[in-house]
This record gives structure tokens, C-alpha cells and sequence, in this order.
């Protein structure tokens, strides 16, 4: 495909998730941790791979929550004990892939095989999690220099759309003391409203690909 053609057709993704989950970061829904949502949405029995799985805390969060889910981990750092190193050594496909902090580490180009390649290992009717940085809270991005790509939370779901998921949710994620969380969601939300800056840090994408 050309590249216009390519970028033209991320335009239109980008436009539709717009349409879908609103033309405001603000409109997105709230929720504390990433790992809650991903708690809510594997069931017993899945079959799960973490990519960029680091020293994989949410196996025994995950274990916790369902105790028959079959856990394996993806991570390329070699200090760490994971079954695979690579996306592309993996052969078998999984009821729920999830990444947490990790897109936002890949170039454009490196982010739409990265994608490709998990869409090829999640099973029909499976799930995706990607979680990254709001770029509408700009130190969540800026503070790690190893960050090579900010993602709106619209492009996000333009991407994986173009992957060949379908993007279900996309959650704010924020957790705080509760005085602090009122205040800044109900008290001062005009103020943040007004300057176009957020206080939640991260995104949650999730996504799935059809039977």
C-alpha cells in the first residue's frame, strides 16, 4: 500500500475512534489501576501473555484473581526468566495479550508490525490491553528518555484498528489519596478542562479480534 494511501486510512481510523469514545481526552472514564481492568477482564481457564513482561508482578496479581488462567511472558531483557524473547518465536495463540508501558517505546513503523504481530497471536474472540502514557499529561512521556513515540489515546485506537482489532475501551487511569482524587476530578476537573491538561497519567486501551 502506498504511503499516502496508508496514512489516509489511519486518518480515517483515527476519526472514527474520535466518533466512538469522544473528541475529548475528559469524556474517557476513569478507573485506578491498569491491572484492575485487566483483573475485570480475564476469566478462568484463559490462556494469557504479557509482552514486556519485566519481573512479572502481574503473574502472581493474575493467579490471584483466577486461579486456572495459564500465564506466559515475552520480554527481550535478558536479566529476566521469561519463555519467550521474541514476538516472533511465538507459535501459539492466546485468550488475552496484554502490554502495559511498552508501545510507547517503538517508532511508528515498529509499532505497527509490533501490532500486527499480536493480533497474529491472539485467538478469534480474544482481547488485547495496551497501556501508555497520556500525552495529555506530558510528564508521564517526557521523564523517560527511552520513550519514542507519544499516543493519543484516538491515534491509539486508530493503530490498533489498523491491526485488525475492534477497540472496545479506553480508560484514564488515576489513583490517588481520595481527598486529592475529589478535588481534582470534581473541584478543580474545570481548571484541567480549561487548560487542557490532565491529571490522570495513563491510558488502557482495550481491544478485540473477531471470531
Amino acid at each position: 500500500m502506498a504511503q499516502q494511501e496508508s496514512w489516509s486510512d489511519q486518518y480515517r481510523r483515527r476519526k472514527d475512534a474520535e466518533r466512538r469514545f469522544g473528541k475529548s481526552v475528559f469524556k474517557l472514564p476513569l478507573a485506578k489501576r491498569a491491572s484492575d481492568l485487566l483483573v475485570n477482564t480475564v476469566r478462568d481457564g484463559w490462556s494469557i501473555l504479557e509482552v514486556g513482561a519485566g519481573d512479572r508482578q502481574m503473574e502472581s496479581l493474575l493467579r490471584n484473581s483466577q486461579s486456572e488462567i495459564r500465564y506466559w511472558s515475552m520480554d527481550p531483557d535478558p536479566s529476566g526468566e521469561h519463555d519467550f524473547r521474541t514476538l516472533e518465536e511465538i507459535t501459539d495463540c492466546y485468550d488475552c495479550v496484554f502490554a502495559f508501558e511498552v508501545v510507547e517505546h517503538l517508532t511508528l513503523e515498529e509499532a505497527g508490525q509490533w501490532l500486527r504481530e499480536l493480533f497474529r497471536i491472539t485467538k478469534p474472540g480474544g482481547t488485547l490491553l495496551l497501556s501508555t502514557p497520556n500525552t495529555f499529561y506530558p510528564p508521564a512521556y517526557l521523564r523517560d528518555v527511552t520513550h519514542k513515540t507519544p499516543w493519543c489515546y484516538d491515534e491509539l485506537a486508530g493503530f490498533v484498528a489498523g491491526a485488525g482489532f475492534r477497540p472496545e475501551s479506553i480508560s484514564r487511569i488515576y489513583n490517588d489519596a481520595a481527598h486529592r482524587y475529589l478535588a481534582r476530578r470534581f473541584l478543580l476537573g474545570w481548571v484541567f478542562r480549561l487548560a487542557g491538561i490532565d491529571f490522570a497519567k495513563q491510558i488502557v486501551l482495550t481491544a478485540s479480534k473477531s471470531n
